[in-house]
């Protein structure tokens, strides 16, 4: 098995079809066939169902799939590892849409001041697409606000956040309330995937509460815009909120006996190898984390 093998299995396993594999790599179809043959053949397992005209995973082919996603990564890494010197290198990193909208863009921005031939290359997106690129070693590491659910994921909780119940200045809602008296007002959530719903959601749905979705939003300005506008209550975390709070636009309440503290925390894959840049990256994020 060498590295250009697992390329190909990684190529036929994304395209579920030989000829669109042999065309992305710029190969002869017979070239394609004979490989993944070879690797079926030499290991005693069926990597593929051939059902119809169509190819399907099996149990194996999916186990080898993230073991070569992660291998050809790596090696992918190495190369550009060498000679970091003279070019620049870039590290892939994930960030849920709190995280993305609060503290990360200072933190990288000092991170490539004191390293400029290290560039980080961000995506943002809710916990659930962070974790399908993590897993699919499309990211290298990721700060998330929400959980994981992948055991091939490990999660070091850092940053300490807060989610806390705001409305609009003149909206009709008591200063203190409980979950439930919360849970009959109007409602203005993030969308699924969010950690940010899933926390706060699952809480209501522990309790047996039902609720009133009006809003569900992929954005924070969105929740921000609706919730200003008096459409309804939302729960937010207190770092994309408190200048709003500060200058009036928005009202915190008190949610009595609830406690919504939560972590931000870094995620990678388990097999992951950090290179000598991710390492910095992450003994920066190492350091603010102690002075939070």
């Amino acid at each position: 098995m060498t590295i250009r093998d697992l390329s190909i299995f990684i190529a036929v396993a994304e395209q579920l079809s030989m000829s669109k594999a042999a065309e992305k790599l710029h190969l002869a179809q017979p070239t394609v066939s004979a490989v993944i043959g070879s690797l079926e053949k030499d290991y005693g397992v069926l990597l593929f169902d051939r059902l119809g005209r169509g190819l399907h995973l099996t149990d194996e082919g999916r186990f080898l799939l993230s073991r070569a996603r992660s291998i050809v990564g790596l090696v992918d890494t190495l190369e550009s590892e060498l000679g970091a010197y003279t070019r620049q290198q870039t590290i892939r990193m994930g960030a849920t849409i709190t995280v993305g909208s609060t503290l990360l863009a200072d933190l990288i921005a000092r991170f490539e001041s004191d390293h400029p031939l290290l560039r980080v290359q961000v995506q943002v997106d809710n916990t659930q697409t962070i974790e399908r690129r993590l897993l699919d070693g499309s990211l290298d590491l990721a700060l998330v606000e929400g959980m994981v659910q992948s055991k091939s994921l490990l999660c070091t909780p850092c940053f300490v956040d807060e989610l806390i119940p705001v409305c609009a200045k003149e909206f009709p809602a008591p200063s203190r309330l409980g979950l439930k008296a919360l849970s009959d007002y109007p409602l203005i959530l993030r969308e699924e995937g969010s950690g940010t719903r899933a926390l706060f959601v699952g809480l209501l749905q522990e309790a047996g509460f039902p609720y009133e979705e009006k809003w569900s939003c992929h954005s924070s300005d969105a929740i921000v815009s609706a919730v200003s506008a008096g459409q309804g209550i939302t729960v937010i975390s207190r770092r994309l909120v408190r200048h709003l709070i500060k200058e009036g636009t928005l009202r915190e309440l008190s949610l009595q006996g609830v406690d919504m503290k939560r972590y931000f925390s870094l995620v990678h894959h388990k097999d992951k190898v950090f290179t000598p840049s991710m390492e910095k990256l992450l003994h920066l994020l190492k350091c603010d984390t102690m002075q939070e």
